[in-house]
């Protein structure tokens, strides 16, 4: 008690009750997720908390703690396509956060109001629920698109819906098994007309990416692909772009091209800081190649590859465990 006591005394009650809000609030938002991904026929494959995750592996669920993470849901959508309600998918957290609001302002309507300390935490409750109606907080500040984003998006054309439906299938393959080589062959085919600045389109070029270099595909090749959409940086949210950076970047360095395009992105204050944000596993990776072809420090290079090799087990994505490790002995047997 004594603990709690010194804590309350640390935050204050008004922080106790934003801290309290948040994660209840968190908690609600994710039970309405849960909740659409069963109408739909979906089935919850981990559960990420904040630095922590839950994951479904083999039948069992898997304790983790990744480098970085936000509070969501990750679920394996219907095997039929056709079954993919994308609405539901987006709102089932929002339209549970703004049930909460509704609910709690007609019972803040049952009292008579007196300005005091609980009525300043019951209106950080309201607040932060409402700001979870909209997926503000989480997403913004971890530079994630909203799901009002995500629909209004993937409703551009049909490649970009197709697009969110395989990439939700691999997030959530990823999830179990660290990697996407076992999505089915036939969802990789990249959809035409969508648009190269539609950021659905986007991410399923990237796993067109991770698909093909895991089963053997030419690099140049699938590089070509990547290159093709020439996406605009102001339409990306920064987490889709730092994996467009990231993959362009270290698959052309690694393939030795050296281009001054190529090494002025990885050079630019402004991309560095947007990669060591959103892609910090994958950046081990992309600054050992960089010292490693470019500056010419294959040490340096090494040592960068050890720490990358640590977090990804410790993260368990099996994919960037392989790609480092590859990397290691291109560079031990150079």
């Amino acid at each position: 008690m004594q603990a709690v006591g010194q804590f309350i005394a640390t935050v204050g009650w008004l922080g106790l009750a934003l801290i309290v809000s948040e994660l209840g609030a968190t908690l609600i938002y994710e039970l309405g997720q849960w909740v659409s991904f069963r109408l739909i026929g979906a089935r919850v494959v981990q559960w990420a908390g904040f630095r922590y995750q839950l994951t479904r592996r083999d039948g069992h669920w898997r304790f983790s703690h990744p480098m970085c993470t936000y509070p969501n849901l990750v679920a394996m959508p219907p095997a039929d396509a056709h079954k993919f309600n994308h609405a539901v998918y987006c709102f089932g957290g929002g339209l549970f956060s703004l049930i909460t609001v509704v609910m709690s302002l007609v019972t803040l309507g049952q009292f008579k109001l007196s300005f005091n300390l609980w009525l300043l935490a019951f209106i950080i409750w309201i607040w932060t629920n409402t700001l979870k109606i909209g997926q503000l907080l989480p997403m913004n500040i971890h530079g994630r698109p909203t799901a009002a984003k995500d629909f209004q998006t993937a409703r551009e054309s049909d490649a970009a819906m197709t697009a969110a439906y395989v990439t939700a299938v691999a997030t959530a393959l990823k999830a179990q098994t660290g990697s996407v080589a076992d999505l089915d062959a036939a969802m990789i085919v990249m959809p035409r007309g969508g648009g190269n600045q539609n950021y659905f389109v986007v991410r399923q070029a990237y796993l067109t990416l991770a698909w093909g270099l895991q089963h053997g595909l030419s690099t140049p090749d699938l590089l070509a692909g990547l290159a093709r959409l020439e996406p605009s940086f102001n339409t990306l949210p920064p987490a889709d772009l730092a994996k467009y950076l990231d993959a362009t970047i270290y698959w052309n360095l690694l393939a030795n091209r050296t281009e001054p395009q190529i090494v002025g992105w990885y050079q630019d204050t402004g991309v560095k800081q947007v990669l060591q944000r959103y892609e910090p596993l994958a950046n081990f990776k992309l600054q050992a190649v960089y010292n490693w072809r470019v500056a010419n420090q294959p040490a340096l290079a090494l040592t960068q590859v050890e720490r990358g090799l640590k977090l990804a087990k410790r993260s368990r994505d099996v994919t960037e465990v392989a790609w480092l490790q590859a990397l290691k002995v291109m560079i031990e047997t150079a």
